[in-house]
């Protein structure tokens, strides 16, 4: 069996350093909590429960004494204001890429022209872009939803950093027919780009892909489903038990790429089980 590993596999840069924050809060002995999931890995958020750091669904259900860690997808405004109203301190993880797109929404709205996104509304990123818009917010996440809507003549066009580019064109294209003062920002993250262009590559090339990441993740959900389009032995697992070793042959050319919130201890786990099938 030949194991392929992608070199895009694993934590993005914005999780990486929230990451990195919460552990160095932890060896400085500072007692903290995370605004939601700190990132979108069962197993990663049970390994900081373990080590001390909870998660809450509100700045009001901080305790006394302890600070606030502010995950990678961002919060709207109001939270940075309920935490200073309350004397929370807050360590902001906000990835630098999103902040970015905060900014752009929060001055282009300013003058009342509306704001589209592109991308999940139920997703924690898209929530807290919207938060930072002034006027009009729209976000679609497939043409059909552009078709249906009321769209004014003038509109700012942001996206979801982690959304496939094939589904920000096809709906891009769709908004460039209906608004005729168009301003676009592609804000995809080139992480993101680099790492579902990597998984196009390995999977076409596979007879098993193997995505290791969080079934609650998108960007791990959209690496699956573009492996899947070019391999038809793909499978998204969260952990090695999860591995179908009965579907790996010993002739078998097998990839291995993870999501963008895949702790490499996590990714090292799956490989080593994986170069273990047939020593």
């Amino acid at each position: 069996m030949k194991l392929v590993i992608g070199k895009h596999a694993g934590f993005c840069f914005g999780v990486k350093r929230a990451a990195e924050e919460a552990y160095r809060c932890l060896d400085a002995g500072i007692t903290c909590v995370t605004l939601g999931p700190l990132i979108h890995n069962p197993q990663e958020v049970e390994r900081l429960r373990q080590a001390g750091i909870a998660s809450v669904d509100s700045p009001a259900q901080v305790k006394q004494g302890e600070t606030l860690i502010l995950r990678s997808h961002g919060v709207a405004p109001e939270v940075y204001e309920e935490a200073r109203k309350r004397g929370i301190p807050v360590i902001d993880a906000t990835c630098p890429h999103v902040a970015a797109i905060h900014r752009l929404v929060r001055e282009y709205s300013g003058n009342s022209d509306a704001v589209i996104i592109i991308g999940e509304a139920d997703h924690p990123e898209v929530k807290a872009i919207a938060g930072w818009a002034e006027s009009t917010v729209f976000i679609f996440n497939d043409p059909e939803q552009v078709r249906q809507a009321d769209l004014p003549e003038r509109a700012l066009v942001v996206a979801q950093t982690t959304i496939k580019r094939e589904r920000f064109e096809s709906v891009l294209e769709e908004i460039r027919c209906r608004i005729p003062d168009l301003t676009v920002k592609n804000t995809i993250c080139a992480a993101t780009s680099q790492r579902q262009e990597e998984a196009e590559k390995l999977s076409a090339e596979a007879d098993v892909m193997i995505v290791v990441g969080g079934h609650n993740s998108s960007n791990t959900n959209k690496l699956y489903e573009t492996c899947c389009q070019r391999c038809t032995r793909s499978y998204l697992v969260e952990t090695a038990d999860e591995i179908p070793t009965d579907a790996i042959q010993k002739t078998d050319r097998v990839a291995l790429t993870a999501g963008a919130s895949t702790p490499q201890w996590l990714l090292n786990e799956v490989a080593e089980r994986l170069n273990s099938l047939f020593p």
